[in-house]
């Protein structure tokens, strides 16, 4: 949450483990609003299926940037960079 700008926007779309800790006062003073799954419809998921099913994106493409959890930072840093990224991923394991 240090790093999570004013009014950001997060999506948690993993099932974890351990619980992760997180300080609602930060969540509160940064006016973060954090989206569970559930955001999506049963009818979205299908559609996404679908789309993958038809091969008309070739999924490979979309992830352009991996990086290691203690890399975080710079994760974030080329997410918001945004030139050349299409989706940016944190290898937790």
């Amino acid at each position: 949450m240090q790093i999570v700008k004013p009014q950001a926007r997060i999506a948690i779309i993993a099932v974890y483990k351990n619980e992760v800790p997180i300080s609602l006062a930060q969540v509160m003073s940064k006016e973060v609003n954090i989206v569970g799954t559930s955001e999506y419809t049963h009818e979205d998921i299908v559609k996404v299926i679908e789309h993958i099913n038809d091969k008309k994106p070739n999924i490979s493409t979309m992830v352009t940037q991996s990086f290691k959890l203690e890399d975080i930072q710079a994760a974030f840093d080329k997410a918001i960079e945004a030139e050349e990224t299409i989706k940016v991923i944190v290898d937790l394991t």
